[in-house]
């Protein structure tokens, strides 16, 4: 199974700020994201959605664990989970992002990280 890194998301509670950090400083660019709903916006390096940001209440307890989650791109996310149910894993879906074809699932490492998997 081939894998390749494929996104981050980011808890913040300062939205605004978060994009003009990465805009800014790190020199990605805003651009379009579904329409989730919940708060957020997704920074592009080139084509790539690289950064994935999601807006929480300031003092909320999701937003002291600032990485929401990793996204590996699958070639086929059916093999991915067929792996995955073989392995006794538990998982979360596969579903699909609002108003795309893209399917995702996700699952958690031992730490309690969650991973997205993410293919056709």
């Amino acid at each position: 199974m081939a894998v390749r890194l494929q996104h981050i998301n980011i808890r913040t509670s300062d939205l605004q700020g978060t994009i003009d950090f990465y805009t800014k400083v790190i020199g990605l660019e805003q651009g379009e994201r579904p329409d989730f709903d919940f708060a957020g916006a997704w920074l592009y390096d080139g084509l790539q959605p690289a950064v994935h940001l999601r807006e929480v209440a300031e003092g909320s307890a999701r937003v002291g664990n600032t990485v929401d989650h990793f996204a590996f791109q699958v070639d086929s996310l059916d093999d991915a989970v067929a792996h995955l149910d073989r392995l006794g894993v538990r998982y979360r879906g596969p579903d699909c992002l609002p108003g795309t074809a893209v399917r995702q699932c996700f699952l958690q490492d031992p730490n309690g990280v969650i991973v997205e998997l993410q293919g056709p």
